[in-house]
């Protein structure tokens, strides 16, 4: 009896050890935006994602304006959205766009591997474990209709939903774990 319970603490103890998490702050003009009932209300500027990670080499990220994708895909996995369907869209390195990715048929894929292999800004810290990132964010890329979108002429909201996939040995989608998720409002 001793030998099983000295399993199941251990097993704990591994699971609470190698629990992937990703703490999300989103920032503008150098301050912390707190959400009220998970949206942020930004202004038509630009902003950033601080990004503090364990355990987590990526996710993936899917950005819209259209809520009915992000109500699906927000909720228990269901294998019929369109961002499950798809892989991730790598963007460039070292965010030199400072663009978010919009679309609705594919999320894109955001990793830091180490300080010369990521997709956030420059200068990121850690290691595989334990790593902290900004993305700063000056326009918006709609991948659906190939065009850049300066912030300050946004109209309408973003819908975001971070997370962490989990695929069969066929890399098929089987089931997702939410990190984050939110809704950008903008104002003037």
């Amino acid at each position: 009896m001793k030998r099983i319970y000295l399993i199941l603490l251990f097993s704990l103890f591994h699971l609470m050890v190698f629990a992937q998490s990703l703490q999300v702050t989103i920032k503008q003009d150098g301050k912390p935006i707190q959400a009220v009932n998970g949206i942020y209300q930004l202004k038509k500027a630009p902003f950033v994602f601080e990004i503090k990670a364990s355990n987590l080499e990526g996710f993936l990220i899917g950005a819209t304006p259209d809520e009915q994708v992000y109500r699906s895909a927000v909720g228990p996995f269901n294998p019929e959205v369109s961002w499950f369907q798809n892989t991730g869209l790598a963007e460039e390195e070292y965010n030199i766009s400072k663009e978010l990715y919009l679309m609705d048929l594919a999320p894109s894929y955001w990793y830091y591997t180490d300080a010369k292999d990521h997709r956030f800004d420059k200068n990121p810290v850690g290691d595989l474990d334990n790593w902290t990132a900004k993305r700063s964010v000056n326009s918006f890329f709609d991948v659906m209709i190939n065009q850049s979108i300066d912030i300050k002429d946004f109209d309408g909201s973003v819908y975001l939903l971070m997370y962490a996939p989990e695929y069969d040995e066929y890399y098929d989608l089987i089931d997702k774990q939410n990190l984050f998720n939110a809704t950008l409002q903008f104002t003037e």
